[in-house]
């Protein structure tokens, strides 16, 4: 596996690990790029055989649209992706480089890491760095899972903090963001189910085509001035945030985390253009707004 890891310690496999992948396991994302919100939806179809080993086909479907229109059918590959367990490690085949890649390390404690070299489609660039900076568990349906939050690094400077769980994956993509992702759109987890639990981390449907502005005061986002110049304040809820700034390509072009309920994000360095901004708070939330700066 390309996929190197890199370890503080060897530790024997947790006996209460959960299986990646059970019958029935279903992912719903929403998306929201350009305008377009809706969903992708990736379901486990069947296992099949991959460069010698057992592994699972990942179909997708899923809708987009914009408000008001009739939905488009916006993902065209039956296969959106196959995965690999063997123990504590799941890893993603990458189709252009004929060789699996780590996408999860279901063994890892704080100060572990791996480096994410392949996509679906093709080589990360740059690579990403992961390193694990804490662990929880959390329960659904009575059903406790572990929890990892992991820093993301690229070129020696940290993009994002992300999260995963024993069977539900990333919080915000299939693949760890902003390199190699495979959702359209940043707009996160909405739902998860296999045959044992349900899991709805949004409040609303999962299949809905409307976008996360569309669902009231708890998923809007107050941003102001709008449009701006040198900089913009938010209104968030008490806690730590990130947020995130994605110019019309998708491309990250600004994250920071805060703890203030008011931050003021220097805009400074941006041209001018449409952004999109998504803020995520520590338990997977997610707020959304576009803002324009002049």
């Amino acid at each position: 596996m390309r996929g190197t890891l890199i370890t503080l310690a060897l530790l024997p496999l947790l006996a209460y690990a959960q299986s990646w992948c059970p019958p029935g396991a279903t992912w719903t994302y929403g998306t929201d790029m350009l305008g377009l919100f809706g969903y992708a939806q990736y379901i486990y179809a069947s296992d099949t055989m991959v460069g010698g080993q057992l592994a699972h086909r990942i179909d997708a479907q899923g809708a987009m649209s914009i408000v008001g229109q009739a939905p488009v059918d916006h993902w065209s590959q039956p296969i959106a992706a196959i995965t690999l367990q063997i123990g504590d490690v799941v890893s993603l085949w990458s189709s252009t480089e004929q060789e699996w890649d780590t996408l999860f390390w279901l063994g890892a404690v704080p100060g572990d890491g791996w480096i994410r070299a392949d996509g679906p489609y093709g080589p990360c660039d740059p690579p990403d760095s992961l390193v694990i900076v804490d662990t929880t568990t959390v329960v659904f349906d009575g059903l406790a899972l572990r929890q990892w939050t992991v820093e993301q690094r690229a070129d020696g400077m940290t993009m994002s903090f992300e999260s995963f769980t024993e069977r539900l994956g990333w919080t915000m993509n299939y693949s760890p963001y902003p390199a190699c992702m495979i959702v359209d759109g940043p707009a996160g987890m909405r739902c998860y189910s296999d045959q044992e639990i349900s899991v709805n981390s949004t409040g609303f449907g999962c299949e809905t085509l409307a976008g996360l502005s569309e669902h009231g005061s708890s998923t809007s986002l107050p941003i102001f001035p709008n449009p701006g110049t040198t900089h913009f304040t938010l209104d968030v809820p008490p806690g730590p945030h990130t947020i995130t700034l994605f110019d019309t390509t998708g491309r990250v072009v600004l994250q920071q985390r805060t703890n203030n309920e008011r931050p003021v994000i220097n805009t400074e360095a941006l041209p001018a253009g449409l952004y999109r901004i998504i803020v995520r708070d520590d338990r997977g939330g997610l707020m959304g707004a576009t803002w324009v700066k002049e």
